[in-house]
């Protein structure tokens, strides 16, 4: 999945309850966004996220990986490298991204919630236009969210590659003057996101765009 989904991580608090710390607040103040996950959770880092990417991306990735304005990502698993945060294989464990990328002018006039749908695999046009590669898939849930500083979808959906079946909770959404685009990205294979959808369904409705300053 090496679609360009780095980056200043503005905060990164721990918040507490009963006098324990019980959630890792993942926070942009700069870009309005935050969400949490347990304090058990690993960071990928921005720094290492934007070097895989960097050195990664080619044609009109490269230009877009450059109008990233924040992004940070966890998982239980300790290991988890940045290519497997923006590969298309389904991980083990369930894998969170939270992203942040000014449009081009191009991409300003073209936003639509299918393009948001669109974010990682071709979505609505596997819906519209299946043609003999189109993987299985399903759709669990569709509809709009709006935010204080975005609005866009929420689409949790499945699909198998290599014959693997993995559950993606995404959501899209895009600012108000259509500048910016906020991405959150939960999942991992069927069997795992069966195991562990109350948590993932948590997290992913922990996410927040309030807007930038």
């Amino acid at each position: 999945m090496k679609k360009s989904l780095g980056l200043v991580l503005s905060s990164l608090l721990v918040l507490t309850g009963c006098g324990a710390q019980s959630q890792i607040y993942a926070a942009s103040k700069s870009e309005g966004v935050f969400f949490t996950v347990p304090k058990k959770w690993h960071v990928i880092s921005t720094q290492a996220l934007n070097k895989f990417e960097a050195k990664n991306a080619q044609g009109l990735a490269v230009e877009r990986q450059t109008l990233v304005k924040w992004q940070v990502a966890y998982s239980i698993e300790a290991k988890v490298k940045p290519s497997q945060i923006f590969e298309i294989d389904a991980p083990e464990k369930p894998v969170a991204l939270a992203r942040v990328r000014n449009l081009s002018a191009d991409e300003k006039n073209a936003v639509s919630l299918n393009i948001l749908r669109d974010a990682i695999v071709p979505l609505s046009q596997w819906v519209s236009t299946p043609t003999a590669d189109t993987p299985l898939f399903e759709i669990y849930d569709d509809y709009e969210v709006v935010e204080k500083g975005a609005r866009g979808v929420r689409t949790i959906f499945t699909f198998t590659h290599k014959g693997v079946a993995q559950t993606i909770d995404q959501t899209a959404m895009i600012s108000p003057d259509n500048s910016k685009v906020y991405l959150f990205i939960i999942r991992c294979t069927n069997k795992c996101y069966k195991k562990n959808e109350k948590l993932m369904t948590e997290i992913s409705n922990s996410f927040t765009v309030r807007g930038a300053r």
